[in-house]
This record gives structure tokens, sequence and C-alpha cells, in this order.
């Protein structure tokens, strides 16, 4: 408004400029909110109550706002300026007017805002009810409602989390069977055994076979707990020394092993030296349980652990877990702990081969 004030001074200035040109003269003016002052050859044609102004433009002089015009082709000045009172009256009743025009819009806007909001939630809302009336043990996949596409990705997202807690209760139950399967056997040999025992019923070798069941309990015990373990996280972060936990795990084995350590001093590892003694007391475990030949095991630049021995014809690996041959007296968790336990250490690979 300031600004459309002081362009119509300058329109009213140059107005008065052209036809003060064209007459040559000018009658009375009467005082009011605005005045003009013409000056003609240094002399004032017409007065004006503030003080002559020197410079083309706008200025502000007190009580008033003044515009000054010369023209560049003679010695006339048109001076045309408003009261500063004017000027702010005109402000409020303009200011006055924009309130009263916006202020329907503006108490409107809040109710148009929440109901446009509003109703692009409900979908949303309606999912969230339909979540919590939703039973603890439904793992079924959500049903994707008609939600906005910026709240889309969440019931996809929820979907990838429920298939993949369905998965774990699926493994858990599934492992859960087949220990207590596994478990069935030496514990009906160690009880036929010791209820012999008891009744006075048992050879001299029952002694011997119900330590047999015991042991192969306990061992089979032994890695549930390590696949446990190594499932649940709790093995901690390295780093280790390859070398130096290979060299502890070998001597600890008791069997003979033909050990490369590739010239090499220290091999630094980014693994847990619990997790790694772990996966290769496993590694030697199952080559000394499954193989016939001599046990090697080297490590080379990178670094790289390699275990190998020889094995009887038509030996396979079988990784699934309690996954094992007839003939064989291990638990079938051997190869299976090592994959959890280097899953859970970032491990690349391991390298396990038999020849």
């Amino acid at each position: 408004m300031s600004e459309l004030m002081d362009d119509s001074l300058e329109a009213s200035a140059r107005l008065s400029l052209s036809l003060y040109r064209g007459a040559g003269q000018v009658g009375t003016l009467a005082p009011g909110d605005s005045a003009i002052r013409i000056i003609d050859g240094g002399v004032a044609v017409t007065d004006a109550p503030w003080a002559p102004v020197t410079a083309d433009g706008g200025q502000d002089l007190p009580g008033w706002r003044v515009f000054r015009l010369a023209d560049p082709a003679g010695d006339l000045v048109v001076e045309v300026g408003h009261t500063t009172a004017w000027r702010r009256d005109e402000l409020r009743e303009s200011l006055t007017w924009l309130v009263g025009l916006m202020l329907p819009v503006l108490l409107a806007a809040p109710l148009a805002i929440r109901g446009a909001v509003g109703s692009a939630l409900r979908p949303a809302t309606r999912f969230a009810c339909e979540l919590r009336g939703r039973s603890a043990q439904d793992l079924s996949p959500v049903a994707t409602p008609d939600l906005p596409i910026e709240l889309d990705p969440i019931p996809q997202a929820l979907n990838g989390y429920l298939d993949t807690i369905r998965a774990r209760i699926d493994a858990e139950r599934q492992f859960a069977t087949n220990a207590a399967h596994e478990l069935r056997t030496p514990i009906a040999a160690a009880s036929g055994q010791a209820q012999l025992i008891a009744a006075g019923l048992a050879d001299d070798a029952a002694a011997g076979r119900l330590a047999g069941a015991l042991s192969r309990m306990g061992h089979l015990v032994e890695r549930l707990l390590q696949l446990s373990r190594a499932e649940a996280g709790a093995i901690g972060a390295g780093p280790c020394d390859l070398i130096r936990v290979a060299r502890m795990v070998i001597d600890d084995i008791g069997q003979p092993v033909m050990f490369d350590d590739g010239e090499m001093t220290q091999a630094p590892v980014a693994v847990d030296p619990d997790a790694l003694a772990l996966i290769l007391r496993n590694l030697l475990r199952n080559a000394v349980d499954h193989g016939t030949g001599d046990l090697r095991v080297l490590i080379s630049a990178g670094p790289a652990l390699t275990v190998s021995n020889a094995v009887g014809p038509g030996a396979a690996f079988r990784h699934a877990t309690f996954d094992k041959s007839k003939t064989s007296h291990g638990a079938g968790l051997g190869l299976a702990i090592i994959a959890r336990v280097a899953a859970a250490q970032g491990i690349a690979g391991i390298a396990h081969w038999s020849c």
C-alpha cells in the first residue's frame, strides 16, 4: 500500500507538471490531506506546508510524504505530498478490509484442513484398528488396505517382519522336535541299561553300554547348546589372531594334525576368539569322526583357513540340521553350528574340503 501511494504521488507530480506546462497558470488550491507546490523559474507559483525539497524522488518530511519532480527542459519543479496521518488512515482502512475479507477464510481453513487430513488418514486409522484387534498368535500376512501411497510401505514391511518371525518360530519348533527325537534313543538306551543293572540282570558290559549312552547324550546336549548360543547371538566380537587360536584348538583336541601356518607369525581377523575356536573345533571334530586320512590345517594369505582330509568312498557333506548318514555316530549338528556362527560373525565363507 505504501508503494502504491508513492506511485500515486509520482503520477500526480507528472500530471501537474504537464498541466502547468500546457496552461502556464494554476488556480487556487484548497488545503487538505494533499498539497502541490509548483516552482517556476525559482518562484513558487503555489506554496505547500513543507520546506522546499532539493532532490527529486520520494522523501519523508515532518508530517508529510513528498515526491519532487523537476522538468529537465526548464526551470519548472513540482512537489506533491500526502500527510502522514492520511497515509496511516488509508493503511489502517485497507488492513481492516483485508482482515474482514480474510477472516472467514482463516476460520474455515482449519476445519477444511482437519476434514481433508482426517479423510486421507481414515484408511490408516482403520488399518491400525484391525492390527489392534489381531491375535498375537496370528502371523498370517496382513491384508493391504487402501492406504495413501506414502503409507503403503508400512504393511509391506510388516508382512516381511511377520514372515521372519514365522520362519524363526517354525525353525524353533522343528529344532525342538528333532532334538527330542535325537535325545530319545540315548535316553532309552541309558534307561534300559540302568534298569538291568538295578535288577541285577546286567552282564559285565552293561556299565560300559550305559556310559556310552550317557556320553552320546552329553555330546548331543553340548552340540545343542552350541547351536543355541550361535542362533541367539550370544557370542561376542573380535578381533583375534587366527594362527594362535588354531594352535590352541589343535592342541586341545588331542589328535595328530599337520599344521601349516604359511610362514606367517600373525593372522589377525575380525572374529571373536571363542567363535573362531568353536568353528575350528567343529571342523576338526567332523574331520576326525568322518574322515580316514591325515588331517591337515592350512592357513594362507587372506587370511584363509583350510581343513582337509581323506574320506571313504561315497561320502558326502550333509549341511542340514540333524542330517546324518545311518552309520554316523555324530549328532548331525557340526556344519549347522559352523554355518550359524560364521553368519553371526560375518565370515565370508568356510573352507572345508575332503579328498
